[in-house]
This record gives structure tokens, C-alpha cells and sequence, in this order.
């Protein structure tokens, strides 16, 4: 009997950090401030908003404070949101059904850093995978977001099962170890590339 807990993003949703970074950069106004956006380093801001400490009207403001972008509110959420071009991987359903059978998964959950914006915008094509687990834990509905041990202690409580009896999949170095140091079993899961057409 165990909690399974899957990461959502780089485990069964394909994203790319990069595309948003670059949309970002490519927005009118963009003032040369540095902007870190990246599985293992993200700007305060983008923390904060995933963690739902700001509105989503307050994260537009704070971006065009930042980094001084002049564009509209609905070009500054597609470049926020280009990070979820690709969709769910092909397999994503068997993953999940695959990490079940590996773990001996009597429950299994989500648990994803996300944003509201990027929430509303995978939410129906996130629809496959929230129905084939038991519950979906989101940072900026909790207010808490990984690597903090709280995020991982919140779901373990929540569920019913001691940190020792859960097993965390992740794309993340760091939530992996903070899940470890809790007594959370871990797997770091690293996407292969893609081969390129022979």
C-alpha cells in the first residue's frame, strides 16, 4: 500500500521552459533585466505566482514593472503560456498506469507547480490524466509550491499515508531531494530527447 505522488509537467505533461523564456524576451518593451525561467531556477516572480502569493492581475503588473513590457494583457498570457505548446506526452495515460504497477499504488495524486494562467490553459487537455489518478494538488490553490517540504506534508496528510509510505515521480532534482529528506521515496525522472527523423 502506497501514495503515489506524480509531478505534472516533464513527467506526463511535454513542456519547454525555453519557449515561454524566449516568448518573454520577445515582447515589446523588454528592458534587458535578466529573466530566469527553468526546471531548477525560476525568477521570484514566477514563484510567487505559482504559489498564488499574486493575482493573476498582479503578475501582469509586476512583469511589466520588471521587465517593462508594453504589450496587452493577452499577448503577455500567450508568451506565458508558451511553455505548453506540445500537450500531454502520447503516453501519458499508460505512464500513469505503468507508475501504479511499479509502485503498488493504492492511491495515487498530482501534484503540480502551477500557475493559474497555465492551469485554465492545459486544464482540458490536462482532463485525461486528472481523471486517471485520485486527486490533483495545485501550488497557487494550495499556497504551497515544491521544493518546500510543507507542499509534500499538506498531500501525505491530506491522503492519509506517512511520508514513508509515498513515492514521489519528478522531473526535479530538488523536489526529489526535499521529498528524500521527508522520508519520500523518489524517482528523478529525466525526459529522453527525442531522436531526430532518420
Amino acid at each position: 500500500m502506497s501514495l503515489l505522488i506524480l509531478d505534472l509537467g516533464g513527467v506526463l505533461f511535454d513542456i519547454e521552459f525555453e519557449q515561454t523564456r524566449q516568448a518573454l524576451l520577445a515582447l515589446p518593451g523588454y528592458n534587458g533585466t535578466p529573466l530566469t525561467f527553468g526546471v531548477e531556477q525560476q525568477s521570484d516572480v514566477f514563484v510567487a505566482y505559482d504559489r498564488g502569493d499574486i493575482t493573476t492581475a498582479e503578475f501582469r503588473t509586476s512583469l511589466r514593472s520588471m521587465y517593462g513590457f508594453t504589450c496587452s494583457d493577452q499577448d503577455l498570457d500567450r508568451a506565458w503560456c508558451a511553455i505548453l505548446h506540445r500537450g500531454l506526452f502520447a503516453d501519458a495515460l499508460d505512464r500513469v498506469a505503468r507508475f501504479k504497477a511499479r509502485f503498488n499504488a493504492s492511491r495515487t495524486v498530482i501534484l503540480s507547480n502551477i500557475s493559474e494562467l497555465h492551469h485554465l490553459d492545459s486544464a482540458q487537455r490536462c482532463a485525461p490524466v486528472f481523471s486517471a489518478v485520485d486527486n490533483v494538488y495545485l501550488s497557487y490553490v494550495m499556497r504551497l509550491r515544491k521544493p518546500d517540504p510543507n507542499a509534500f506534508t499538506f498531500v501525505c496528510e491530506r491522503e492519509g499515508f506517512s511520508p514513508s509510505a509515498a513515492v514521489l515521480v519528478d522531473d526535479s532534482s530538488a523536489n526529489c531531494l526535499a521529498a528524500s529528506a521527508l522520508g519520500i521515496h523518489t524517482l528523478w525522472w529525466v525526459e529522453e530527447p527525442a531522436q531526430p527523423d532518420a
